[in-house]
């Protein structure tokens, strides 16, 4: 049975053998969030400027902000959370141009996902979700 459905059974012997690996679960889910907001940013450089800089600055930080708090909510270790984002910019430019995006953009999206880790920490310190 695959162990992520063991969730929906509580009081059965299983929930904790899934518990030990819901944090695999959690980097896939945000690995998957911060490429497909990587992806956006990288094909909103075909489209305009104005949208490729918006979403460049402004939506990945964004995305990674969030992508880091929820992952951290889910179970992730916040000093995972993180370093997910910044690195699915830089290859999703890669993957789509050819060429890295500006490394301000990256460093930004880098210390919000810093800022979102330890929001998320302190939400599961403060009784939220782990």
């Amino acid at each position: 049975m695959i162990p992520i459905l063991h969730l929906y059974f509580p009081g059965d012997w299983a929930i904790m053998e899934a518990m030990k690996h819901k944090w695999i679960w959690a980097w896939a889910i945000q690995f998957a969030e911060a490429m497909a907001a990587g992806l956006l940013a990288a094909l909103a450089f075909g489209w305009s400027a104005l949208a490729y800089n918006v979403l460049l600055w402004g939506g990945v930080p964004l995305a990674g902000l969030l992508s880091a708090c929820q992952a951290v909510r889910r179970g992730l270790n916040n000093y995972l959370a993180w370093l997910i984002p910044a690195p699915c910019l830089y290859a999703a430019h890669r993957l789509v141009w050819g060429f890295a995006p500006s490394a301000g953009a990256g460093l930004l999206t880098a210390f919000l996902s810093l800022v979102g880790a330890a929001a998320g920490q302190v939400l599961v310190q403060r009784g939220g979700r782990r």
